[in-house]
């Protein structure tokens, strides 16, 4: 595998934290695939038969009830979809959806499964993110119960932006962010201009634009704090050489 193949798996948080042994383990079994917008990588229920690494993007976990689907979590760089394969389940708890493109590293679930027994650093690696996964949806249920709809999309916006490195940009119509907050479309309406009125972002067309990080923090509800805090406790970020 050439260099440049590695350095595209390392983009991934959890990935670049395995260290060198167990990383050869696992890394003739990876490919790296592209994330499309509105994807569905796996719905609740199916086979657990591959897991995805982020190296950029956004995957969104989904609940889908009778009245409609809400976003339970979300997962990018720092993590990966179908922890099941880690905890021993056969089966995906929930639909895994693509929120805004990007790449993944991409392994079998069988392939996986090897690697760990094979290096428990790698085992341990994922079930610190399992860790941290955990933290996360439980500050989502308390957010979406505690905080309005300004400051829960302030967080979100922050989040997606952390997730995507440098791009200042998000590829966001405002019928999927009303999706991901659990709320009609007007809502997010009202909250894009607000923010824009207030020069936190630029909206145009399905691309939103940070333009002032800070405002936007200081808009944003304390759960964004509490979760960053968490993840860099957890899974440090690892120095750039």
């Amino acid at each position: 595998m050439t260099a440049s193949a590695i350095d595209d798996h390392r983009a991934n948080r959890l990935l670049a934290r395995i260290p060198p042994a167990g990383f050869a383990k696992l890394v003739p079994d990876l490919e790296v695939v592209p994330l499309v917008p509105r994807e569905v990588l796996f719905e609740a229920g199916a086979p657990l038969r591959q897991v995805y690494f982020p190296h950029s993007g956004v995957i969104c976990l989904m609940a889908s009830m009778r009245s409609g689907v809400a976003e339970m979590a979300t997962v990018g760089c720092e993590g990966f979809v179908g922890f099941e394969a880690v905890l021993g389940g056969q089966a995906t708890a929930n639909r895994a959806l693509v929120q805004i493109a990007g790449s993944a590293s991409r392994v079998s679930v069988p392939a996986l499964r090897a690697a760990m027994d094979r290096s428990p650093a790698i085992r341990d690696v994922l079930l610190r993110y399992v860790r941290f996964f955990l933290i996360q949806a439980l500050q989502s249920v308390a957010c979406n119960t505690l905080h309005d709809v300004d400051a829960r999309c302030a967080q979100w916006l922050l989040r997606a932006q952390d997730r995507g490195g440098e791009n200042e940009t998000l590829s966001l119509t405002q019928e999927f962010l009303a999706e991901m907050l659990g709320v009609q479309r007007p809502s997010v309406t009202l909250v894009a201009r607000s923010l824009q009125r207030e020069g936190l972002i630029s909206y145009s067309r399905g691309v939103i634009a940070i333009t002032n990080r800070k405002g936007l923090e200081d808009t944003a509800c304390e759960c964004y704090g509490i979760v960053r805090r968490a993840l860099d406790e957890i899974l440090p970020p690892i120095p750039k050489r």
